[in-house]
């Protein structure tokens, strides 16, 4: 598939990082699940954040007068990562409604998250696979007492949709929103001795103070 960002380069029309930047923001939003209330253009969401690498290394190859392939672009294993996370997202509540036919992908997006975060942060590895280890048994239990224990799960939800936002799209509003409520949640999941989802959470808001993945 052509790349429609590469062609407003060669067009004139983009002839600065900027001007990419600007116009990648404005593609995207019109893609993201929140933008559309739903996931039918998450295919097409993620197709802008290729599209945005490629197109970054073509406008600074093109700068510098240096011939351009796409097979020089260099992996951006930290976009990967949160890229994949995305899709485990996307394939569960409130945007898939098909649990049992999404295991498989679900499954495979989860390998892959894995692969990008041996080549971008291996040390974090082992921290990640104990934290969703601990997430899906959050996820999993039933509602009961005064205190309904599923709320801790929805609560982590926009929390996890919001830090993975900022990172595919560059929106500094869902830095801001993924910490509304931090506090509260990170004291609950002390409480319940949640401590790899802690650390791993904590991980991913320190990782909110660099440039979000798809700007890198």
């Amino acid at each position: 598939m052509s790349n429609p960002l590469i062609q407003l380069i060669t067009d004139g029309r983009i002839n600065s990082l900027a001007d990419l930047r600007a116009t990648y923001h404005k593609l995207v939003m019109q893609t993201h699940p929140d933008a559309v209330g739903s996931d039918k253009l998450v295919r097409k969401f993620l197709e802008f954040n290729d599209h945005y690498e490629e197109a970054k290394a073509f406008l600074a190859q093109s700068t510098r007068g240096q011939p351009v392939s796409i097979e020089t672009i260099s992996a951006n294993h930290r976009l990967e990562f949160y890229r994949e996370l995305f899709l485990i997202e996307s394939l569960e509540m409130p945007y898939g409604f098909h649990p049992e036919e999404n295991q498989q992908p679900t499954e495979k997006a989860m390998q892959r998250a894995i692969s990008a975060l041996l080549a971008w942060r291996p040390d974090i590895v082992e921290l990640y696979k104990q934290a969703h280890t601990e997430h899906s048994r959050i996820k999993r239990e039933k509602p009961s007492g005064p205190y309904m224990k599923h709320a801790l799960a929805l609560n982590i939800r926009p929390l996890i949709h919001n830090i993975i936002a900022f990172q595919l799209t560059g929106q500094e509003v869902y830095a801001k929103q993924s910490r509304q409520n931090l506090n509260a949640i990170m004291q609950k999941l002390a409480e319940r001795g949640c401590n790899s989802l802690h650390g791993f959470l904590t991980f991913m808001i320190e990782d909110l103070n660099n440039r979000a993945a798809v700007l890198e």
